[in-house]
């Protein structure tokens, strides 16, 4: 008799568990819908920004959404300015399908190092917060310009 106690002590202590239990499963779609609400949407983000130390981070978190192209710089380069109207007629052209993510050198060397940037001008595809597929390293017209951002 005493084990009937026991079993039937042991699955109402279950029951209430479990009953304690369905409110808490009731909460996770409620943090999914709070995530979903303050996660950044593919409309948030801007076309072209400027990386610095300070918003790095923040750049890096918009990869999960959308291609960054991190377009390392600099103001006294010459192939860089020749390049750069190319980088925002296509980013136009394409809708903003990925950010255009400008890194000047002289301001950001250590964005720099952490990259391995040993020329310039240089962009590095970024998705998923890391770097994917190869890089292209100067400017050797709009066309390979073209091709390598249609592979993104």
């Amino acid at each position: 008799m005493r084990q009937y106690r026991l079993a039937f002590a042991a699955l109402a202590a279950t029951m209430l568990l479990g009953g304690a239990a369905a409110p808490a499963l009731a909460s996770p779609p409620a943090a999914s819908q709070a995530t979903a609400t303050t996660a950044t949407t593919a409309a948030d983000i801007p076309n072209v920004v400027d990386v610095t130390a300070a918003n790095y981070q923040q750049v890096m978190q918009w990869s999960h959404t959308k291609p960054v192209v991190l377009d390392f710089t600099a103001s006294w380069c010459y192939w860089c300015k020749k390049q750069d109207p190319y980088l925002r007629q296509y980013n136009t052209a394409d809708n903003g399908a990925w950010v255009l993510a400008k890194v000047d050198v002289d301001r950001n060397p250590d964005l720099a190092r952490r990259y391995g940037v040993r020329g310039i001008p240089a962009l590095l595809n970024i998705q998923n917060g890391t770097e994917a597929g190869s890089r292209h390293v100067g400017f050797d017209g709009p066309a390979s310009l073209r091709t390598w951002l249609n592979n993104l």
